[in-house]
């Protein structure tokens, strides 16, 4: 049986219990910075304190992905004690995480590391990184690993609802055109992952009209008792609450968990941001 380490970057939110668990998982922390400081994202800071820390800034924080030096030292070191590396990253259409993954990859094995770009982040990579664990652990091959990750990929979702929408105009994932309108009439965008990019699904009025629409969508995929649902915000647990509570009226024998967002995608989405995402 191989020999396999999974590696992830801190968009994932990889919990201490899952790394914990699992001996042959690695998590490479982004890094924000705020007002010129630098922070590993879950190291240094948690999603709550960033949130607090983003309201106290004198300028919105940035991002950046894993130095090239962290990725190269921590594969170097794997390479010698599996004999693969599958590493999951956040998508290549937000971060250059994914493309530094392939020039390490390059430059130290191209047989043993294999660098997956997810097309998500947060919630879906995640699953994705519980899954691979779980293959692994039955002895599953490097090709049915991969098929696994391909069959997530595909039937995935990911729907996140923005009360502000300056920071994704800012940071360039949505046009100035829609971001200076949603801001003048007090819209509340629903904004989805197409092929590893965000674009915007709806635009209503309310919050009422929000969760309309959020139960429309999950309703109309007709998820089976055995998929995915998670629900994630950036310190906005009430809306993720209640969301999950209309939820399970839906489909009352799933499993709903509720997770907090990254504050690297906090930085693009800003506070009180929630959304639902499913495996089917």
């Amino acid at each position: 049986m191989n020999k396999i380490a999974v590696v992830t970057d801190s968009t994932a939110v990889i919990d201490n219990e899952l790394l914990k668990n699992n001996t042959n998982l690695y998590s490479l922390p982004l890094h924000l910075i705020i007002d010129g400081k630098s922070f590993r994202d879950g190291i240094d800071i948690t999603p709550s304190e960033f949130c607090f820390k983003m309201n106290q800034a004198l300028d919105l924080p940035t991002t950046s992905q894993p130095a090239v030096g962290d990725v190269f030292k921590l594969f170097e070191e794997l390479v010698e004690q599996y004999d693969y590396i599958i590493y999951i990253t956040i998508s290549s259409k937000l971060s250059g995480t994914f493309q530094t993954g392939v020039l390490v990859k390059n430059q130290i094995s191209d047989d043993k590391i294999i660098v997956f770009d997810s097309t998500f982040t947060s919630t879906i990579q995640k699953q994705m990184i519980i899954k691979t664990l779980e293959l692994i652990k039955t002895g599953s091959s490097i090709e049915n690993i991969i098929k696994n990750l391909d069959y997530i990929k595909s039937n995935s979702k990911i729907y996140l609802v923005v009360d502000d929408l300056k920071h994704l105009h800012r940071t360039g994932r949505i046009s100035l055109c829609a971001s200076s309108f949603g801001n003048l009439i007090n819209l509340k965008p629903i904004l989805y992952f197409e092929k590893g990019e965000i674009l915007l699904k709806n635009k209503v009025r309310t919050m009422n009209k929000v969760y309309t629409n959020l139960i429309e969508l999950i309703t109309n995929a007709k998820l089976s008792s055995n998929s995915k649902i998670i629900i994630a915000h950036a310190n906005g647990y009430d809306y993720a609450l209640k969301l999950k509570e209309k939820v399970l009226e839906i489909y009352p024998e799933n499993i709903v968990t509720i997770e907090e967002l990254s504050p690297v995608i906090s930085v693009h989405t800003g506070e009180k941001s929630f959304g639902i995402s499913w495996v089917s």
